[in-house]
């Protein structure tokens, strides 16, 4: 869900949080959701569309301040085959990391880094300071949950070589001090919580942020 929100954040959109338990789905989840997945966003009355990808288009179509998504087709295209390619390959290696460190194997290691050169390679290629340019548009958005979680992560696969990664870690630099990323950032302590939850098999407690 986290997707969603920086774009409504981004386009400075009032709407209202509904936390749901993963673990414990209330009966009336799949009424908004039919795989009974998040986020949902409901537009209307009885009326709701999902999937993270699906509502940040359907934003940017509706309102159009701070437009996300660029207008030439061919730049839209080549931002959403970057998200298309990078979601899957970093959340993998997320996954593995706080499941079971010893389940990656080196075909996972080398798409890896392979998808980490490309969008290092895009942003020498673009020559600016975000994907989407001077201030963080879709691209940015869409694929930057995976490396804030990575961030707080002890290990050499979550630990970028700053000479070799120059650009994609001052990139990471700037993403972290962008005013929609700062806005929804979670506390290291949190990301923590819940990976050291999910590490041994506990249920996460959804509680945590409410109660901090």
């Amino acid at each position: 869900a986290q997707r969603t929100v920086l774009a409504l954040n981004a386009k400075n959109v009032d709407f209202e949080i509904i936390n749901i338990d993963l673990m414990d789905k209330p009966e009336w989840l799949t009424s908004k959701s039919a795989f009974g997945k998040v986020p949902a966003l409901e537009i209307a009355e009885n009326l709701t569309i999902y999937e993270s990808l699906v509502t940040v288009e359907y934003l940017d179509d509706v309102y159009p301040q701070r437009p996300l998504l660029p207008k030439d087709p061919v730049k839209k295209a080549i931002d959403k085959i970057i998200v298309e390619a990078i979601s899957p390959q970093v959340h993998a290696i997320y996954f593995k990391l706080v499941r079971g460190p010893d389940t990656i194997t080196e075909d996972n290691i080398t798409a890896y880094y392979k998808n980490l050169t490309f969008i290092q390679q895009e942003l020498q290629k673009r020559g600016t300071k975000f994907l989407d340019g001077d201030q963080p548009g879709y691209a940015d958005y869409m694929i930057w949950p995976w490396f804030e979680r990575l961030h707080v992560m002890d290990h050499d696969l979550a630990r970028l070589d700053k000479q070799k990664y120059k650009l994609l870690v001052e990139y990471i630099d700037n993403m972290f001090k962008d005013p929609v990323v700062a806005e929804y950032l979670l506390p290291k302590e949190a990301l923590l919580h819940f990976q050291n939850q999910y590490k041994v098999g506990k249920k996460p407690d959804y509680d945590y942020l409410i109660q901090k």
